[in-house]
């Protein structure tokens, strides 16, 4: 039976290749995880041990929770930690998530706000026939006969209303733990936002959490029949553990190694070097180009003319009517279609869009079902693109 989870999910969404090293692969690499991570997996310990000393009538001291924390960021640090914003030291970040723990305690103390029934649970809850989803729940509290699912966040940027409706995580939580305690009937979920020391509390009804069951399996049919795992470039790269073996970054990687003659050498270097030269020069070349186009056009039109002679080689310049229709995110687009059709012309011109179809199946945006019907008609090949951008 497969089980999934939040994470893993969002790990194929991210980037199909990192899913297929991470989970199909299961390779280990340098890399062990970003500060931003560890930082936020010592706070999530401190936490834990907050309330399970509260659980059992303890008021703990904020300086023991100080001392706790430096104790297990200490204990647990490790060579492989990666840091992505060189312009910040571990130290740096360290003060961060202390920072954070002492906002908090200041807030929440004396931590009686409602009765902690669980810590960092760990259970898997069947979503369909021989699909379980994995969740785990920070903390788990009760309040006025209300259920609480409370999840703790270091991110340095908080949710827009809209990633708060589209939120997948905590709602399928609140799905497993009705299927855990069928007694229970309403489930509150807040996300503690550690770096702005604010809570968001939200509730979903029953048709919002089975929606979103439905969607989880959407992604999970189309995991399942994934057959391609493209490297997908994104912000998130550079919080990447695989990085040093993906096709986008391991170049960089091994030139970075290099001593000054072996860069000089490195045939990969010299090609790209050579490129943006070229580059360079077509660039003013067109520049060029295009003056003398104009002045092509500027020399015809006072002299008369429509060519123009050179000594071996002649210019035609001509110049025809320009007609311009609704784009695509022209409102009156559809208006114009529904002129086409009734005046008999849209079966003439409509064409199929045949570069936004390549899009759809490329993106995996057409299911499997319709794709049956599409293959016949496909006739595969290869294009390579090659594009010069700075590192």
């Amino acid at each position: 039976m497969a089980t999934y989870s939040h994470s893993r999910l969002s790990t194929f969404e991210q980037c199909k290749l990192k899913y297929k090293y991470q989970y199909i692969d299961k390779i280990k690499t340098e890399i062990v995880t970003s500060i931003e991570a560890y930082m936020g997996d010592i706070c999530h310990q401190v936490l834990e041990q907050l309330y399970k000393d509260v659980k059992h009538q303890k008021m703990p001291e904020l300086k023991e929770l100080l001392a706790l924390y430096n104790r297990l960021w200490e204990e647990n640090w490790q060579d492989g930690i990666e840091i992505v914003r060189k312009e910040y030291t571990v130290d740096n970040y360290k003060e961060m998530g202390k920072l954070f723990l002492i906002e908090y305690y200041e807030r929440k103390k004396p931590f009686d706000q409602e009765k902690t029934l669980a810590l960092e649970t760990s259970a898997t809850v069947e979503i369909a026939p021989d699909i379980n989803f994995h969740i785990r729940i920070d903390r788990l509290t009760i309040k006025d006969g209300v259920y609480e699912i409370h999840d703790y966040k270091t991110s340095n940027s908080l949710p827009t209303q809209q990633a708060l409706d589209e939120e997948r995580q905590l709602t399928m939580y609140s799905y497993g733990l009705k299927k855990l305690y069928p007694n229970v009937n309403r489930i509150r979920q807040i996300w503690h936002y550690l770096a702005f020391n604010e809570d968001i509390v939200m509730e979903r009804a029953e048709e919002e959490i089975e929606a979103e069951r439905n969607k989880v399996l959407e992604v999970v049919k189309e995991i399942e029949s994934c057959t391609d795992y493209p490297a997908e470039q994104s912000a998130l790269c550079g919080w990447c553990e695989f990085r040093t073996i993906c096709p986008q970054f391991k170049h960089l990687y091994k030139t970075e190694a290099m001593s000054t003659k072996e860069l000089e050498d490195d045939d990969g270097v010299k090609l790209v070097n050579r490129f943006a030269e070229v580059c360079g020069e077509l660039e003013k070349v067109d520049a060029e180009k295009e003056k003398l186009r104009q002045a092509l056009i500027d020399f015809a039109r006072k002299n008369n003319v429509e060519n123009v002679y050179g000594s071996e080689m002649k210019v035609s310049v001509r110049s025809y009517p320009k007609l311009s229709f609704p784009k695509k995110e022209d409102p009156v687009r559809k208006q114009f279609f529904d002129v086409l059709k009734k005046i008999g012309l849209w079966d003439e011109l409509a064409v199929a869009d045949v570069y936004e179809l390549t899009k759809m199946i490329n993106c995996g945006r057409v299911n499997s079902e319709l794709m049956k019907f599409l293959e016949q008609y496909i006739e595969k090949s290869e294009t390579t693109y090659v594009n010069l951008r700075k590192k």
